[in-house]
């Protein structure tokens, strides 16, 4: 992907994630990326295109981002820990995405185009489920639904994170990686003397 298309989805989930869907236009993300309104045409067919882009493109990245930084022969505990913490790493960077990732996708718009961007969500929670597919077969992790457990997890991330963007103070980065990986790696229960 060119420079000039990088800056126009940028400036796009910028906008779209400020204003949403609705009320971001072609004006505003034209003006954030520094661009003629023309060349957002010239890129995109219309701000459902541009929108579907910003989205299925950001998640794209973000799998391979996790991807690259999961490819070693850590003992699975360490690979669950990297996943929980590059999960938040990249939540809480790429915020503005992941705000309208999460709440935008009921907001009337192109069927086509909503179609796509739950192809690529569906597309992240089977990369997610696939990487406990490892645990599980290496002994790891109970015998669960791997799906939800999935699901589970992206929507304890996305969860933790917004807490942690609200309350930084009380629930600090650090906290937010520690809490969600005994959460995931012991559970909530002792077990009874």
């Amino acid at each position: 992907m060119n420079l000039k298309k990088k800056k126009i989805l940028a400036a796009a989930i910028a906008v779209f994630s400020k204003k949403g869907f609705h009320q971001a236009t072609m004006e505003d993300i034209a003006r954030a990326a520094g661009v003629a309104k023309g060349t957002l045409y010239y890129n995109y067919t219309s701000k459902s295109a541009l929108f579907r882009a910003a989205v299925t493109d950001g998640i794209e990245a973000i799998i391979e981002q996790i991807r690259e930084a999961l490819s070693s022969d850590l003992p699975f505990h360490q690979h669950l820990r990297k996943l929980v913490e590059h999960n938040i790493a990249l939540y809480l960077k790429y915020s503005d995405l992941t705000r309208i990732v999460f709440n935008e996708l009921t907001s009337g718009m192109d069927e086509q185009v909503l179609k796509e961007i739950e192809r690529v969500r569906e597309r992240y929670v089977d990369f997610i489920s696939d990487q406990l597919r490892v645990g599980q077969e290496q002994g790891y992790l109970r015998p669960v639904d791997l799906k939800l457990a999935a699901v589970g997890l992206v929507g304890l991330v996305e969860n933790l994170c917004a807490y942690h963007l609200k309350n930084p103070r009380q629930a600090t980065r650090k906290k937010v990686v520690e809490h969600l990986y005994t959460l995931l790696s012991r559970g909530l229960c002792e077990e009874k003397a």
